[in-house]
Protein backbone atom coordinates (compact mmCIF):
# COMPACT_ATOMS: atom_id res chain seq x y z
CA UNK A 1 0.00 0.00 0.00
CA UNK A 2 1.15 3.35 -0.70
CA UNK A 3 1.57 6.84 1.70
CA UNK A 4 -2.28 8.70 2.15
CA UNK A 5 -2.41 12.13 3.40
CA UNK A 6 -5.46 14.29 1.78
CA UNK A 7 -6.24 17.21 3.38
CA UNK A 8 -9.33 18.46 4.09
CA UNK A 9 -9.88 22.05 4.84
CA UNK A 10 -13.65 23.09 6.26
CA UNK A 11 -14.03 27.31 6.65
CA UNK A 12 -16.45 28.58 8.82
CA UNK A 13 -16.23 32.75 9.62
CA UNK A 14 -16.92 33.31 12.84
CA UNK A 15 -17.57 37.37 13.78
CA UNK A 16 -16.46 38.16 10.45
CA UNK A 17 -13.26 36.40 10.74
CA UNK A 18 -12.46 33.11 8.51
CA UNK A 19 -11.08 30.32 10.30
CA UNK A 20 -10.06 27.02 9.12
CA UNK A 21 -9.77 23.42 10.50
CA UNK A 22 -7.06 21.19 8.53
CA UNK A 23 -7.74 17.63 9.26
CA UNK A 24 -5.35 14.80 7.30
CA UNK A 25 -5.50 10.78 8.55
CA UNK A 26 -2.62 9.77 7.22
CA UNK A 27 -1.76 5.99 6.67
CA UNK A 28 1.73 4.57 5.33
CA UNK A 29 2.93 7.40 7.31
CA UNK A 30 7.17 7.47 7.12
CA UNK A 31 10.11 10.23 8.12
CA UNK A 32 9.78 11.44 4.73
CA UNK A 33 6.35 11.38 3.38
CA UNK A 34 4.38 14.96 3.26
CA UNK A 35 0.49 16.02 2.26
CA UNK A 36 -0.07 18.66 0.68
CA UNK A 37 -2.96 21.21 2.09
CA UNK A 38 -4.55 23.21 -0.62
CA UNK A 39 -7.02 25.98 0.18
CA UNK A 40 -5.82 27.66 3.22
CA UNK A 41 -5.30 31.76 3.12
CA UNK A 42 -2.98 33.42 1.60
CA UNK A 43 -1.72 35.02 4.66
CA UNK A 44 -2.56 33.13 7.86
CA UNK A 45 -1.54 32.84 11.25
CA UNK A 46 -1.36 28.91 12.41
CA UNK A 47 -3.06 28.58 16.21
CA UNK A 48 -2.47 25.32 16.82
CA UNK A 49 -1.04 21.77 15.56
CA UNK A 50 -2.39 18.53 16.83
CA UNK A 51 -0.30 15.22 15.19
CA UNK A 52 -1.07 11.56 17.42
CA UNK A 53 0.98 8.74 16.12
CA UNK A 54 -2.16 5.65 16.07
CA UNK A 55 -0.23 2.74 15.23
CA UNK A 56 2.45 1.52 13.27
CA UNK A 57 6.34 0.56 13.48
CA UNK A 58 7.36 3.84 14.86
CA UNK A 59 6.57 5.29 18.14
CA UNK A 60 7.11 9.39 17.80
CA UNK A 61 5.47 11.68 15.65
CA UNK A 62 7.48 15.01 15.52
CA UNK A 63 5.55 17.24 13.06
CA UNK A 64 7.00 20.22 10.45
CA UNK A 65 4.28 22.47 8.23
CA UNK A 66 5.74 24.92 5.36
CA UNK A 67 5.47 26.97 2.23
CA UNK A 68 7.33 25.12 0.50
CA UNK A 69 7.66 20.98 -0.20
CA UNK A 70 10.12 19.57 2.42
CA UNK A 71 9.92 22.68 4.56
CA UNK A 72 13.35 23.88 5.46
CA UNK A 73 14.90 27.21 6.79
CA UNK A 74 12.68 29.98 5.67
CA UNK A 75 10.02 27.82 4.91
CA UNK A 76 8.93 26.33 7.77
CA UNK A 77 5.62 28.06 9.70
CA UNK A 78 5.54 25.14 12.80
CA UNK A 79 7.99 22.76 13.94
CA UNK A 80 7.66 20.87 16.70
CA UNK A 81 10.68 20.93 19.61
CA UNK A 82 10.46 17.71 20.80
CA UNK A 83 9.18 14.01 19.02
CA UNK A 84 6.64 12.38 21.35
CA UNK A 85 3.67 9.91 20.92
CA UNK A 86 0.78 12.92 20.38
CA UNK A 87 2.25 16.07 19.74
CA UNK A 88 0.20 19.33 20.79
CA UNK A 89 1.72 22.92 20.09
CA UNK A 90 0.19 26.31 20.23
CA UNK A 91 2.46 29.00 19.15
CA UNK A 92 2.29 31.79 21.64
CA UNK A 93 0.07 34.58 19.46
CA UNK A 94 -0.11 32.16 16.41
CA UNK A 95 2.45 31.54 13.47
CA UNK A 96 2.03 34.07 10.35
CA UNK A 97 3.02 32.83 7.14
CA UNK A 98 2.19 33.73 3.91
CA UNK A 99 1.44 31.42 0.85
CA UNK A 100 0.59 33.36 -2.44
CA UNK A 101 -0.93 30.01 -3.60
CA UNK A 102 -2.94 28.91 -0.32
CA UNK A 103 -0.69 25.72 -0.12
CA UNK A 104 0.80 24.13 2.98
CA UNK A 105 3.34 21.06 2.88
CA UNK A 106 2.73 19.05 6.31
CA UNK A 107 4.98 16.28 6.83
CA UNK A 108 4.39 14.37 10.33
CA UNK A 109 7.78 12.65 10.41
CA UNK A 110 7.34 9.30 12.13
CA UNK A 111 11.22 7.87 14.19
CA UNK A 112 10.66 4.77 12.10
CA UNK A 113 8.97 2.42 9.50
CA UNK A 114 6.63 3.60 6.87
CA UNK A 115 3.41 1.56 8.04
CA UNK A 116 2.47 4.13 10.66
CA UNK A 117 -1.31 5.72 10.67
CA UNK A 118 -1.27 9.20 12.18
CA UNK A 119 -4.17 12.13 12.54
CA UNK A 120 -3.37 15.47 12.04
CA UNK A 121 -4.98 18.68 13.00
CA UNK A 122 -4.52 22.18 12.40
CA UNK A 123 -6.49 25.43 13.02
CA UNK A 124 -5.62 27.95 11.34
CA UNK A 125 -6.67 31.75 11.10
CA UNK A 126 -7.37 33.93 8.03
CA UNK A 127 -4.77 37.34 8.83
CA UNK A 128 -1.96 38.32 10.68
CA UNK A 129 -3.88 40.13 13.33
Amino acid sequence: MAYSGTATVVKRVINGRAHFRVSIPETEAGAATEATISGVPVFGKVVRQIVVHDSGSGSTVDPILGQATNPSGASVVVENDTAAATVDNTPADGATYYSPAGILYHRSVCDSGSDNSVTVRYHIVEGWE
